[in-house]
């Protein structure tokens, strides 16, 4: 933490108290949206599901857990007028770090580099979860392939194909699939494995509770996709894991996002920043 406060402070800042005062005026939020992510089947292993919605710049998106069982929530956040401006694992992580919780923003990557939206709420209790483990971080997906590796099932369901079945709601291709994104709901951490290896864990059960949620305020118009990840509340294997429904809603807080100062622009400037060398030569053809 104390390597993000410090790029906070020099490179980035940002008034937390907009944020503060959004969520202190929660009471007078209307609600846009709703629905719940369900599975389908009574026993594992259960068909999970996939779901693109739209969030407008000002408006709040919620993850809930609306039972006493918890389940992992994927989530992709897109610009809506550009397609192009995703989340951006990278810069997610430089900027922010592996964990996300209050205060923490989702970022785009190059050219564009800005947040798309800000966590401004966490309400997940934390007091189950090992040293160094948070219940919302960046790890990336499931994906079929992964689980036909570990367990020799084929066609089996994963984040992977929930967010394809998303895109295909807004009219667009598996690349949306391929892009990173936010795991909610999802207890992890990283260290070092018996090799000395830095590795990502999410391997302890999920350990919130009924009625717990994570907010995030709109930067701008978003496309915003989640998946119900078929990990379940990491209990079990994918094959033997029991899935649980999770809770999504929009909420219109009448706020206007602060405008995010754009960086410059050096790309016109490239030429007279860089050493000058000789030219490449081409292969022979």
């Amino acid at each position: 933490m104390a390597y993000n406060a410090g790029v906070e402070r020099f490179l980035i800042p940002y008034d937390r108290t907009f944020y503060d005062g959004v969520n202190e005026k929660k009471d007078s939020w209307s609600l846009v949206e709703e629905f719940t992510l369900t599975p389908e089947g009574d026993k594992p292993p259960m068909k999970p599901m996939g779901r693109a919605f739209y969030v407008n710049a000002g408006q709040v998106f919620r993850v809930s857990q609306p039972g006493e069982r918890g389940n992992i929530v994927d989530v992709m956040f897109i610009n809506r007028e550009n397609i192009d401006e995703a989340n951006h694992l990278p810069t997610q992580l430089l900027h922010e770090g592996f964990h996300m919780t209050k205060y923490n923003r989702i970022w785009s990557g190059q050219p564009y580099m800005r947040p798309l939206a800000v966590c401004i709420e966490d309400a997940t209790h934390r007091e189950l979860l090992p040293d160094g483990y948070e219940n919302h971080e960046w790890i990336g997906h499931c994906t079929s392939e992964m689980i036909e590796g570990a367990e020799g099932r084929l066609n089996a369901s994963s984040c992977h194909t929930n967010f394809l079945q998303a895109a295909k709601q807004l009219g667009l291709g598996e690349w949306v699939a391929r892009l990173p994104n936010a795991n909610v709901f999802q207890p992890a951490t990283w260290k070092l494995n018996d090799k000395g290896q830095l590795m990502g864990y999410a391997d302890f059960p999920l350990s919130t509770k009924q009625g717990d949620y994570i907010d995030f305020y709109a930067q701008m118009d978003l496309y915003v996709l989640v998946s119900l990840c078929p990990c379940g509340d990491q209990t079990a294997t994918w094959s033997e894991v029991a899935l649980t429904p999770m809770k999504c809603e929009v909420f219109e807080t009448g706020t206007t996002p602060p405008e995010f100062k754009r960086f410059h622009n050096w790309r016109p400037h490239h030429d007279e920043m860089v050493a000058k060398q000789d030219t490449v030569p081409r292969p022979n053809s």
